[in-house]
């Protein structure tokens, strides 16, 4: 039987199955088929010698929220392209990420990226491509 994608669905997924998502304490906020918001708290293990966001945080940020709207969209998907140009400093508490739906084949998903801090300052501009290897359900089915 196949499960509505749910918000906690969705963190479950990033709780049990990503490492890197842990690490970063990344959040999903919201999501719909074609796109996904998450968030992650912007802490000393985040930044880096400067005392802002650290370009690999930032990057995690990207990456997991191109996951969790592929997974929103019900398909998982690996990166296979990234393209991430920061625009401005991370700083503050928190960052947000969005990834926008640009363009879903049979085999390839296009997401657009944008990284903002709390003051919804755009930091990060970029797409993400991914190649799709299965679908959440499977994924699912093998927590099960």
């Amino acid at each position: 039987m196949e499960q509505k994608i749910t918000k906690k669905i969705l963190q479950e997924l990033i709780a049990q199955k990503d490492e890197v998502g842990k690490h970063f304490e990344i959040e999903v906020l919201d999501f719909d088929p074609n796109y996904a918001i998450c968030q992650m708290p912007l802490k000393a293990q985040h930044k880096n010698p400067l005392g802002i966001a650290h370009g690999g945080a930032i990057f995690s940020l990207a990456d997991l929220t191109f996951v969790t709207a592929s997974h929103a969209y019900g398909l998982v998907a690996v990166n296979t392209q990234s393209s991430l140009s920061f625009l401005n400093k991370g700083i503050g508490e928190k960052l947000k990420a969005k990834a926008t739906l640009l363009k879903a084949s049979k085999k390839i998903l296009v997401y657009q990226i944008e990284i903002f801090d709390e003051n919804e300052i755009l930091i990060a501009h970029g797409q993400i491509t991914g190649y799709i290897v299965g679908t959440v359900q499977d994924l699912l089915n093998s927590l099960a």
